[in-house]
């Protein structure tokens, strides 16, 4: 948990569709009110990886609900792109913690305060959809 809060409090604010390098352990606001929305993504070789941002993360009504209600984090475990080091031990350790098993797309919804998290399923829903699935799993998070 040390190691986490440690990756939180050393990144810096960056876009929800984050360039290669900066495509990793990336919050889009420093609230620590906010439920933390990791998304596990292999965006260069990952087909449903790459159809969830085209379709949901890009959407602008998508980005405007993240934006007031989450924090975004986006590790990224790329096969074309090279990351720095610093960057694969963060996406690492938040694997080994959120997504031992690998799986890609996985999308985890993590409470402020770090005491439970939900993961989402991801099955080609419209951005609306998948909004109205978050605040479900909202709900019984923070709840």
């Amino acid at each position: 948990m040390h190691l986490f809060l440690l990756v939180l409090a050393i990144n810096i604010f960056a876009p929800i569709s984050p360039v290669p390098e900066k495509s990793s352990v990336i919050f889009a606001s420093v609230n620590n009110n906010k439920t933390k929305f990791i998304i596990f993504s292999g965006s260069d070789w990952c087909k449903g990886c790459i159809q969830f941002k085209k379709k949901v993360l890009d959407d602008p009504s998508f980005e405007a609900f993240a934006k007031e209600n989450l924090d975004v984090v986006v590790a990224d475990f790329p096969q074309r792109i090279k990351l720095s080091k610093n960057i694969v031990v963060q996406n690492e350790a938040l694997a080994e913690k959120y997504n031992p098993k690998g799986v890609f797309p996985n999308l985890v919804l993590l409470s402020p305060d770090g005491s439970r998290f939900d993961v989402i399923e991801y099955s080609n829903q419209s951005p609306q959809e998948f909004v109205k699935e978050i605040k479900n799993h909202l709900q019984h998070l923070n709840g």
